[in-house]
């Protein structure tokens, strides 16, 4: 049975990590630098460690008309951005995409106050994650290109984690190669204009997904993942986030869970049912003790392939609606057309 503890100080303790597991709240210094992921204390520079390592903040805003995802991910050999614009309403999906020199993509080192940017011509986003004051606030500023209509805006992420309890998780590739990921489902408040359209958001509806993620990948590595959130008939949120990846023993180690009304709740393993030569057929994931069992219908997707040499990313983001059930017996929650994303993304880097 899975249990969240108390944060320890620091995530590298004398080159080795501090605990696996889950916890209270993010950590407050994310030293992965100082990890001895390779087993050679002092032999090998911090810069070459890090090289290693992979980090992105990706934001996701659900509101009943319209989705917008955007991310910035630092590869070390590649910075990546994008921000896109799904209507609801019409179905049509609009995207604004930069790759560049991996120092483009600058990454805080932990959220609770650290900035994230990248910026290029014509494109602009900036995030000042301000954890300790209960939010994250993003401004977005994209130009017209093309055909595509401009995305401005500014946004907040009320992430209280007093009243809104975070996903934290530490998991092991190998006895002292880390996996680093913090997230949450909070209200968000603002607005964002895409071309001519308006889009207001209200924290009493509307709901953003933060997904912060710090980890040192094998060479060859998969995920499978899923996220959606919504609100229920008394306005309470309903989230939930569940993958399978590389990692061994994911019944013990893992970033599975759900969340109702702001209170967490860890699940045992994901799997996950699809076809890959049909990414938008139906998807059928379920928890390996009964707590998450859910189908997910796609109506479009984001997906990106890249391949430089050695190095390879196959990515498929499809976002949709979910429906099933969260939990068991009484407290199992209804899930009814709520949106959300299912990713499967398989990497050589």
């Amino acid at each position: 049975m899975r249990s969240i503890v108390k944060t320890p100080p620091r995530l590298i303790e004398d080159g080795r990590v501090a605990e696996f597991g889950a916890f209270s709240e993010p950590f407050k210094e994310l030293n992965l630098d100082q990890a001895e992921v390779f087993g050679s204390r002092g032999k090998i520079p911090a810069g070459l460690v890090r090289f290693r390592l992979k980090e992105w903040q990706h934001f996701g805003i659900i509101h009943p008309e319209h989705y917008i995802g955007l991310v910035i991910f630092n590869a070390k050999f590649l910075g990546v951005s994008f921000v896109y614009h799904y209507a609801r309403d019409t179905g049509i999906r609009i995207e604004h995409a930069k790759q560049g020199p991996a120092a483009k993509a600058i990454l805080a080192e932990t959220t609770w106050n650290g900035e994230c940017s990248y910026e290029a011509r014509g494109y602009s986003i900036h995030v000042k994650n301000r954890l300790e004051d209960g939010y994250h606030q993003i401004l977005v500023d994209v130009a017209e290109r093309k055909q595509l209509p401009g995305i401005q805006g500014e946004f907040r992420m009320l992430e209280d984690i007093t009243r809104y309890e975070p996903l934290v998780v530490v998991s092991p590739f190998s006895a002292n190669r880390p996996l680093y990921t913090h997230k949450a489902a909070c209200p968000v408040e603002g607005r964002i204009t895409v071309g001519d359209r308006v889009i207001e958001l209200d924290p009493q509806r509307d709901v953003c997904l933060l997904d912060e993620q710090k980890a040192f990948y094998p060479y060859h590595s998969f995920w499978k993942w899923m996220t959606f959130a919504g609100r229920s008939e008394d306005a309470s949120i309903i989230a939930a986030n569940l993958c399978q990846n590389n990692i061994a023993n994911d019944e013990e180690y893992s970033e599975n869970c759900y969340w109702v009304g702001g209170k967490i709740f860890l699940t045992g393993a994901a799997r996950f049912g699809y076809s890959e030569a049909d990414i938008l057929g139906p998807w059928f994931i379920k928890t390996t003790d009964g707590l998450a069992d859910l189908d997910f219908q796609p109506q479009g997707e984001r997906a990106e392939r890249i391949k430089v040499g050695p190095i390879m990313s196959d990515f498929h983001q499809p976002f949709g609606l979910f429906k099933g059930k969260l939990g068991s017996g009484r407290k199992a929650v209804k899930v009814k057309d709520l949106f959300g994303l299912c990713e499967q993304h398989i990497t050589r880097y």
